[in-house]
């Protein structure tokens, strides 16, 4: 999101060089989107100080990898992608960068990407 009430913007993002103590990297399958989303969207709690940033907080995906002092998940892990605090590392959110609009901006998780760093704790392994 580039700014609040607007149309979204799609647009290629790197993701970073390095994971984080307690970051995990997912490729994500299905993404959903809810009330709180739009609202964002639509900028119905004020001002947002983070843009421009990635969005999405529920969905699925499988972990491709994971960084220093994750220990509830492992690769290769099919897991649920959440907004509310689980087990596990709460690391510091992932910061991406686009060649479009320099640097971009992530919560603990998002799914509106093929490719997202997630923090531990913001993720939740399922069985096949």
């Amino acid at each position: 999101m580039l700014e609040q009430n607007k149309p979204l913007v799609i647009d290629e993002v790197e993701l970073p060089t390095k994971l984080n103590f307690g970051q995990v990297l997912v490729k994500v399958l299905c993404s959903g989107i809810c009330g709180s989303q739009l609202g964002e969207i639509d900028g119905i709690k004020g001002e947002d100080r983070y843009l421009p940033h990635l969005l999405g907080h529920e969905g699925t995906g499988i972990v491709l990898d994971c960084g220093e002092g994750v220990t509830t998940v492992k690769d290769g892990d099919k897991v649920v992608m959440h907004w509310r605090k689980g087990a596990g590392i709460q690391s510091p959110p992932p910061v991406y960068h686009s060649n479009s609009f320099g640097t971009v901006h992530a919560g603990w998780v998002t799914t509106f990407n093929e490719y997202a760093v997630v923090s531990e704790n913001r993720i939740t392994s399922i069985p096949d």
